[in-house]
């Protein structure tokens, strides 16, 4: 038993040791782009919901265009395991520590799933620890997902065992229903990439029954998967009926523009650390070497012995089909529908070719024809590293410190070879230990990814309670920092941005800080909002949103302006911002110099309720929320209109007395109701999950149907059982 367990501990004990050593080229490597953000502030702002009100929220009105949880998806409000990421970031008082934590323990994990499936595959323990150790730490894994993007770090993380349990489950080996869990976890994540990993990979295995004449096994994972995909309208159909709303939803369904596609020639610099291909990144050119897998791969293939692929191609049939769907993704147009940027799926093809090759290094390497092989392995290093030079020619030390790295452990593992041949473990340390050697050069010549959005956000938070702690209310702040980003980017001095911070914040960063604002970041966007204010997805906004705020939303009508539609009670901006322009009476500055503050005098109307303006001739009574529900008392002889600070998610129901009235919104995208002459009563605005009954339903049928496949295989195992048993 624990000879069993020495591969698979040494993977997690060695990925997590390794999962450190990116921060010797900078400690925020993991806190870049969304990272800082989005996600460390929602994590942080989640955890303090579940930890109030025990159940995670799908839409917090407050938070605006940032605020619905449940259409942007991939915070996967959802799965069980993100309730703990949430509890755990929550309960850390440093978001960088937290945010590094967890990006560690998903590399972890999603080491342990590569090892899993390899040796699903009867790869050699030691073959299978090489590659998953490694897979971690290929390029866009580590310098995009881990550094940048959480959300798809998970959702590959949980692909390997996906893959695992789904091919378990093709051989009878596991319950059909713990597959169907992992499977659960992995399209609860609400990544779509996740989800067509759930397709692609199940696909792949139920070809594979079928050319193995594995007929039962095949309709068992059938059963699985279809099951699994019972669950998808609880996780897409409120970001499908918000897509008419969303900022994203004005690109095209399928195009091409180049951005985050990689070439075919790309893919042959997977094993030099330093090749950097010439890809459109978020800012600009590639910065960092996203094309990298393993610095091993390719030196090695002249050694390797390919005839277990010929002598076994029948039950490697599922692995050749789910490799090649995701080779011809990465290389597919830039949009297409859901997925853009192909680059994200080279790491799954990337898993696929892991564990193809600790299939083939299980036979271990070959001994005749040494001198043909050595040539053909300098051959390969020398190829690779003038294509890293062509590509950069300016790159020397970079360059040829990658080529001299390739070709000593190159040289390393050739020499164990030849005078060990049948120390595979003494191979694997060789193997394991360059993984560090090239993941410390990358740290120490990159430090963070470049072409990822820089932010160095404050991260103390209970310091960042105590500067921000004077804004009360509803806040918005009006700032634009993009420029300052953008030079701190480019000249690597980052101390003017960092100043910055201390009057505004980015993103979602107002949740750590304790304060209500407006300013949230938003991956799929609100339009009329976000026009109507003139704000960036970042929650930056730009100086025409200052000056519309101020103002009413239609000219000759009898309304209040946006900030009070808003409910605003403190507004922060730049000086820059504010020139030319002058705040109602009702407003005072708090503060001057290098931000403004302005702070409401007068008392809001309704202050129990998010309704924030009822037009002449409407006599409000009484109004109160109760969670995500609005109560009015109200009177309207003549008719007229209600506004609720509130943006008009797909989701909203409206009663008058009972009688359903329709919800609308206005310029700015907030919640409007048009009141019929006579209208005297009790008005309801109430919100409930869109489609929430087709999503209780699926949830019930896949459960359900998951318990009874799961029994089923239990009767049939205890059935075989007896059958077998002597007399």
């Amino acid at each position: 038993m624990i000879k069993r367990l020495t591969w698979p501990l040494a993977v997690v004990v060695v990925t997590g040791l390794y999962g450190l050593l990116p921060l010797l080229g900078s400690r925020e490597v993991y806190l870049r782009g969304d990272s800082a953000a989005q996600f460390a502030p929602t994590w942080w702002y989640l955890g303090q919901t579940v930890r109030d009100s025990g159940l995670p929220i799908g839409l917090d009105p407050s938070s605006f265009a940032g605020g619905n949880f449940a259409a942007e998806a991939l915070f996967g409000i959802w799965n069980p395991i993100n309730l703990l990421i949430w509890l755990f970031v929550a309960g850390a008082g440093d978001l960088l520590f937290a945010v590094v934590v967890v990006k560690i323990a998903i590399l972890v994990a999603l080491a342990l799933g590569t090892y899993l499936v390899a040796r699903e595959y009867d790869a050699q323990p030691w073959a299978a620890a090489a590659v998953a150790i490694a897979l971690p730490f290929s390029g866009f894994t580590l310098w995009w997902d881990a550094g940048s993007w959480p959300a798809g770090l998970a959702a590959f993380a949980y692909a390997p065992w996906v893959w695992w349990a789904f091919r378990r489950t093709l051989r009878g080996a596991m319950n059909p229903f713990w597959a169907f869990l992992i499977g659960a976890l992995g399209v609860t994540q609400g990544n779509p990439y996740g989800t067509l990993a759930v397709v692609v990979v199940g696909l792949g295995l139920v070809i594979e029954g079928l050319v193995t004449r594995n007929r039962a096994g095949a309709v068992r994972l059938v059963l699985t998967g279809g099951f699994v995909a019972a669950l998808l309208p609880l996780i897409y159909i409120p970001l499908l009926r918000a897509s008419e709303l969303a900022a994203r939803s004005d690109g095209p369904v399928f195009g091409n523009n180049g951005k985050l596609r990689p070439e075919l020639g790309d893919l042959l610099g997977m094993s030099n650390p330093t090749f950097v291909p010439s890809i459109i990144s978020i800012t600009g050119p590639t910065q960092v070497p996203v094309a990298y897998f393993c610095w091993f791969i390719l030196p090695l293939l002249p050694w390797l012995r390919y005839g277990v692929v010929r002598e076994r191609w029948r039950e490697l049939t599922g692995l050749g089909m789910i490799g090649l769907l995701y080779l011809a993704l990465t290389l597919g147009p830039s949009n297409l529908w859901l997925f853009r940027w192909p680059l994200r799926l080279i790491e799954y093809f990337y898993l696929a070719l892991g564990v193809a090759l600790a299939i083939v290094l299980s036979k271990g390497l070959a001994r005749d024809h040494r001198r043909a092989r050595v040539a053909g392995s300098a051959a390969v290093v020398l190829a690779l590293s003038f294509q890293a030079w062509a590509q950069h020619p300016t790159w020397l030390a970079s360059t040829l410190a990658g080529a001299l790295v390739l070709a000593a452990l190159t040289a390393a593992a050739l020499l164990v070879h030849h005078y060990r041949a049948g120390a595979t473990s003494l191979l694997a340390v060789v193997l394991i230990g360059g993984t560090a050697v090239t993941l410390g050069l990358q740290a120490k010549v990159y430090e963070e990814n470049d072409g990822a959005r820089l932010y160095h956000v404050p991260t103390d938070v209970a310091a960042l309670q105590k500067r921000f702690g004077d804004l009360d209310g509803r806040v918005m702040q009006f700032a634009d920092l993009r420029k300052v980003q953008k030079k701190a980017q480019q000249t690597g001095d980052d101390r003017k941005l960092r100043r910055a911070w201390k009057n505004f914040l980015p993103g979602s960063m107002y949740h750590v800080a304790g304060v209500e604002s407006v300013n949230n970041y938003t991956g799929m966007g609100f339009r009329p909002f976000e026009k109507r204010l003139c704000m960036h997805y970042e929650g930056f906004t730009t100086p025409c949103g200052y000056k519309r705020v101020w103002k009413p939303l239609t000219k000759g009508q009898d309304q209040p302006p946006l900030a009070d539609l808003l409910k605003l009670q403190t507004v922060v901006a730049q000086p820059a911002q504010t020139v030319g322009v002058t705040p109602p009476p009702n407003w005072r500055y708090a503060e001057t110099g290098d931000r403004i503050v302005l702070v409401r005098t007068d008392a809001l109307p309704w202050p129990d309720s998010e309704l924030s303006w009822a037009s002449p001739g409407v006599s409000v009574d009484s109004a109160h929320r109760d969670g995500l529900s609005e109560t009015v008392k109200l009177s309207a002889p003549r008719g007229g209109q209600v506004t609720f600070a509130l943006l008009e998610w797909p989701g909203y129901t409206a009663t008058l007395d009972g009688k359903e009235i329709e919800v609308g919104h206005d310029k700015a995208g907030l919640v409007t109701l048009d009141l019929p002459r006579g209208a005297e009563g009790t008005l309801e605005l109430t919100y409930d999950r869109p489609g929430k009954a087709i999503a209780n339903l699926g949830v019930g049928i896949g459960f359900l149907g998951a318990l009874a496949l799961g029994g089923y295989d239990l009767l049939t195992r205890r059935r075989r059982r007896e059958q077998d048993a002597p007399a």
